[in-house]
């Protein structure tokens, strides 16, 4: 009955295992964004992707 739950490779476990782990942190993903409150979510869209020129001379000059 239980022959087909007991695996007698542990290899064929491993893809199991890390489909599941890839799963749950996509779900953990889904809920926390549709969880963010709408001002988080503003202030994230808001955020430049890169620094300003001057920022980034400056920072060499150094």
């Amino acid at each position: 009955m239980f022959k087909r739950l007991i695996y007698d490779e542990w290899t064929s476990v491993v893809p199991i295992i890390a489909f599941v782990l890839t799963f749950i942190v996509f779900l953990v993903l889904l809920v926390r964004a549709l969880l963010m409150r709408r001002e988080r979510a503003d202030h994230l869209s808001k955020l430049p992707l890169e620094e300003s020129t001057t920022t980034n001379q400056n920072e060499h000059a150094r």
